[in-house]
């Protein structure tokens, strides 16, 4: 029993030691690159959103609370002495342009040119088995499993998977067969084997 457990703790200090110490030879380690890629595309999304909100919206702000009584056809955010009076129909262009831009942002451009405005910051692309470019349907797929994956929100899925399984692949890239790459390696094919060993370490 304990065997068992020292040897699974040194296979989790294995698989931490990949995802911190960079390894050349294994093109997916890129996962911090990844997470700061969301976040950066999740940033982008926000201030479009918050942009076109404010600009077509019908939104006013208060420095006082909500009035009373509060606008026919319109719902006030009242936070810290500091409210928002809204439209009600913001509500439902907000959930439309949620759902375009995230489609977008981490569907259809990836699986078209391979990479996010994030990843290509970032410099890490998106591509198939053989390094070609997903295309857009393998790209809706992994948006998609976002359902799934997206549940880092609360446990960290997607960036636990991305960081302990071979290759570095969350749900999304198991479902549409896809591994994200450093930009330097798109276009060559994806090694499937499980995670590389270095020869040094076997020794």
């Amino acid at each position: 029993m304990g065997a068992a457990a020292g040897v699974g703790a040194r296979r989790a200090a294995g698989r931490a030691r990949e995802w911190l110490v960079p390894n050349r030879r294994d093109p997916t380690q890129v996962v911090l690159r990844r997470t700061v890629a969301y976040l950066v595309d999740a940033l982008l999304i926000a201030a479009i959103l918050l942009v076109t909100i404010w600009v077509t919206g019908d939104v006013k702000r208060s420095s006082q609370d909500c009035p009373d009584p509060i606008p026919k056809n319109h719902s006030c955010i009242d936070y810290n002495h500091q409210a928002l009076v809204v439209n009600n129909r913001v509500f439902v262009w907000f959930t439309l342009l949620v759902i375009v831009l995230f489609t977008l942002f981490f569907g259809l451009i990836p699986g078209i040119t391979g990479a996010s405005p994030g990843k290509s910051l970032l410099g890490i692309r998106v591509v198939r088995a053989d390094g070609t470019k997903p295309g857009w349907k393998r790209g809706l797929l992994r948006s998609v499993c976002w359902g799934l994956d997206g549940l880092m929100l609360v446990l960290p899925t997607a960036m636990w998977l991305a960081a302990l399984t071979p290759r570095h692949r969350r749900l999304g890239d198991y479902a549409a067969q896809t591994y994200v790459v450093r930009r330097d390696a798109a276009g060559r094919p994806v090694s499937t084997r499980r995670a590389l060993v270095d020869a040094d370490a076997a020794s």
